[in-house]
């Protein structure tokens, strides 16, 4: 058993910063369950960054939406920006391992002393708003990153800002910036509690952007959504759904999302099949967040993908990967689409293990209380017995729990459920000995 160490401690400042950032919402969470469009007041900073002159020039930003794959699309696009040269900004949510990590430079995470330094410059602003917010009302964490990521695009010249949305779109900071070019991915019933209660409302929120961008990009599905909800949205170019490819081991949404991803690179004026540019989307595709591949020196295969709707699972390559042996790590909390995704890898033939996360970061409060719906379904019997709880940045735990599944015939293990869940599996990945990526 190798040792395993554990993800890198932020310096203790940046520590208060986030404590900082998140306190308001943290303070206001309790009394604020509803919707977006009734709680949310994105005004409020986009407001303090256009006074502090933060606010971007449309033609330089590339917004990105969706239910699924905006992640992964948004480092896609800024993969190919760079490559063609120019100086590009990435910010997206959630983090990848650390809060620093949702801004990148070209690829590089925001240096510790630079997010500080941003912070502290907007911080008497951000005080100075909050106190004079109605009771109840909090700034948004998601805004006052996207306001300091802002300022690092304008510290350092950036050319080009691709920006992820929030949850929604129409009611998120990041949602309502002007831009040249929008990217809408899949579109879900997800976040129904918060956007719903219906898809064609998750539809009206993703699709608000068409209203502030130049050139306005949708996956087919997004724009069968949309229709559905009575958009129609005015000279979009619409992608058409890609068809299965057994010859390609990415899941089918990436393959979206990759094709989204050159359509806003050619829109841009950038050719995305330039050899450079293909062989940098390649790469990007490789190693995304939300999906990959690594192997052990030891020959152990640990997958990991996101996925919290069984719509977003691509059937046919999990039956594929049940051929093959590979066993299932699902971690998703009650209001997720527990037992479709339960069904979903079920019928491909994968067997299931639950796992439960406890402990708090920013506004997320994990514990058996949120894997209620997951437990009734895989928590019982010897064949897929409940895991855990494990606490959100319990590396070494999760990093036995991954060998303990594979077992001593190194049995492949595939991860899937929220971000937060793959945050702790990439980072246990990373302790294990000589892991390479096996992906394409």
């Amino acid at each position: 058993m190798p040792g395993f160490g554990a993800i890198p401690d932020l310096d203790p400042a940046i520590g208060r910063a986030l404590d900082a950032i998140y306190a308001g919402a943290m303070a206001a969470r309790p009394t604020k369950p509803g919707f977006d469009r009734d709680l949310r007041r994105p005004h409020r900073l986009l407001g303090l960054i256009a006074a502090a002159g933060l606010m971007p020039d449309p033609d330089r930003v590339i917004l990105v939406t969706g239910s699924k794959g905006k992640g992964s699309t948004a480092r896609l696009i800024a993969a190919g920006e760079t490559a063609a040269g120019r100086r590009t900004l990435l910010f997206t949510s959630p983090e990848e391992t650390t809060a620093l990590d949702r801004i990148r430079l070209d690829g590089a995470v925001i240096r510790g002393e630079d997010f500080l330094r941003h912070h502290a410059a907007l911080a008497p602003q951000v005080e100075a708003l909050a106190a004079r917010l109605p009771s109840g009302e909090a700034l948004s964490p998601f805004g006052q990153f996207l306001a300091i990521a802002l300022a690092h695009a304008r510290e350092t010249g950036a050319g080009r800002l691709v920006i992820e949305t929030g949850r929604g779109a129409a009611h998120d900071e990041a949602g309502r910036l002007r831009a040249r070019i929008g990217v809408v991915t899949a579109i879900l019933p997800e976040h129904l509690d918060r956007l719903g209660p219906t898809l064609a409302d998750v539809a009206a929120e993703k699709l608000d952007i068409r209203r502030r961008c130049g050139c306005t990009i949708l996956t087919a599905a997004a724009a069968t959504a949309g229709q559905a909800a009575g958009i129609h949205p005015a000279n979009a170019l619409v992608v058409p759904a890609l068809p299965p490819d057994a010859a390609d081991d990415r899941p089918g949404w990436l393959r979206q999302d990759l094709a989204l991803a050159h359509a806003a690179l050619a829109a841009d004026g950038i050719d995305p099949t330039t050899p450079g540019i293909a062989a940098a989307l390649d790469r990007m595709a490789a190693s995304v967040p939300s999906w990959g591949r690594m192997m052990t020196g030891d020959g152990r295969e640990i997958g990991w993908e996101a996925a919290v709707q069984a719509a977003s699972l691509d059937a046919g390559r999990l039956a594929r990967l049940a051929d093959t042996g590979w066993r299932v790590l699902l971690s998703v909390t009650d209001d997720k689409d527990v037992d479709g995704l339960v069904d979903t890898l079920a019928g491909a033939g994968l067997p299931t293990q639950a796992v439960v996360l406890q402990g708090r970061r920013g506004p997320l409060v994990h514990g058996a209380a949120v894997h209620r719906r997951l437990a009734a379904r895989l928590g019982q019997g010897l064949e897929a017995p409940l895991r855990g709880p494990i606490d959100h940045d319990d590396v070494p735990a999760m990093a036995r729990l991954l060998y303990d599944t594979g077992g001593a015939n190194a049995t492949p293990v595939l991860a899937v459920g929220t971000q937060t869940f793959l945050r702790l599996v990439r980072a246990a990945i990373r302790t294990l000995p000589d892991a390479r990526s096996s992906s394409p």
